[in-house]
């Protein structure tokens, strides 16, 4: 047990002894992440604040001077240009190079075809067209097509029948303001539990990978692994000394890390989504604090372990992150698995290794894994990390390994 606690200090004083190291580990990753965020969230704002801004540019084929007075009155936010058929295909270029927005092209005789219509007639078709590819056409055609064409057709409607509401049969959530029913925690949790898997387990990984790989391997190129090794402190000692060191840095720079995450949820929706999360309701009871915390310090283990195991093998620490690397992009991979995973999970789901604390940190937050399930993902989690601990062991005996 004492050299245990030898190893443990010696690796958790190198660390918070040096300066530049705590910063970079703890500090400078959730820096550049609420920068690049506050970037990302930046940009989106101000790309919506310029189409919401831009002054649409629209040809109306064929105008109708119904058309015309309707726009004249209603004061819509576009420059209008009148064109004849024969500009059509001018305009369709314009469209496609971005020039313009949207045409809008009316039937020829389109008011007489609405004043004269009888049953059985065909019914006046208007076309507009547009280009989604550009984000200030794609806005026109949303807001005119939906908006202003459907308003007009509204004026010409009423003006044959006279009162609308004769047409109207029922209408939907007219005065009804209680129509949503949902949790408000349940929903902020599972909006939160959308993204904070997906960090949560790259930046545990990303914490120890870069200090794992030098622990062990960075010692044997440096060569103080080897007088390391001949010290009465029992071999086994210093392995587990260094894997709960390294478990220890990675559950402190993961609590970091949410802490952040949480802070800056509403600019990481906005990132992701293009709107806004500020109806966020972040309340966490202490029975899903203490399952998320028992959980983290399984996943830490576990990652500290695996790193570990890899950096055993190999001779130096450049040679360790790339033996590294396939393990992380796997723990990427899973996280992006759980985040755009729609439907519940199966029970063979918290069977998988990896994905199924990702699963269960997911439902966690949203309220909705069963203790079954906890109970499966941890303690699997667990024997996963001691049966790699037990190997990592059995390879600090051999010296063939340890001499590589």
């Amino acid at each position: 047990m004492n050299g245990i606690r030898q190893i443990f200090g010696k690796e958790m004083a190198r660390i918070f002894k040096d300066k530049k190291m705590v910063f970079s580990v703890f500090f400078l990753p959730v820096l550049i992440m609420v920068l690049i965020m506050t970037i990302i969230s930046g940009l989106i704002t101000n790309m919506e604040d310029d189409i919401e801004s831009h002054e649409a540019v629209v040809y109306v084929a064929n105008e109708p001077s119904s058309f015309e007075a309707f726009l004249g009155e209603s004061r819509q936010g576009f420059k209008s240009k009148m064109i004849d058929g024969g500009g059509m295909e001018k305009a369709k270029e314009d469209i496609l190079e971005g020039r313009a927005d949207l045409i809008i092209e009316f039937p020829d005789s389109f008011e007489s075809a609405v004043r004269d219509y009888e049953p059985g007639m065909a019914v006046p078709q208007v076309k507009t067209y547009y280009n989604p590819s550009e984000d200030y056409s794609k806005a026109a055609y949303e807001e005119i097509s939906g908006g202003v064409l459907e308003a007009y057709r509204q004026t010409l409607l009423a003006g044959r029948v006279g009162d609308l509401t004769q047409l109207t049969v029922f209408t939907v959530n007219s005065d009804n303001d209680e129509m949503i029913i949902q949790d408000d925690d349940k929903a902020s949790g599972k909006a939160i539990g959308m993204m904070l898997p997906y960090f949560i387990t790259i930046l545990l990984f990303a914490g120890a990978m870069g200090i794992g790989t030098d622990m062990i391997a960075g010692e044997k190129e440096r060569g103080t692994m080897a007088s390391l090794l001949v010290s009465p402190v029992k071999r086994s000692s210093i392995v587990l000394g260094k894997v709960f060191s390294l478990m220890t840095i990675s559950g402190i720079s993961s609590l970091i890390y949410v802490i952040a995450m949480v802070v800056c949820a509403p600019l990481m929706m906005k990132s992701m989504t293009g709107s806004g999360a500020d109806g966020l309701n972040i309340n966490l009871s202490v029975q899903q604090v203490v399952m998320l915390g028992a959980l983290l310090v399984a996943i830490a283990f576990l990652y500290s372990s695996i790193i570990a195991l890899i950096s055993v093998f190999a001779k130096s620490t450049k040679e360790a992150s790339t033996y590294v690397m396939p393990a992380y992009m796997l723990v990427l991979v899973v996280g992006l698995l759980t985040m755009f995973t729609t439907g519940d999970p199966t029970q063979t789901d918290y069977y998988i290794p990896l994905y199924n604390s990702a699963l269960v940190m997911k439902g966690i937050l949203g309220q909705n894994v069963s203790m079954l399930q906890y109970g499966i993902t941890l303690i699997e989690t667990l024997v996963i990390g001691g049966v790699l601990l037990g190997v990592i062991v059995k390879a600090f005996q051999s010296e063939k390994v340890m001499n590589v």
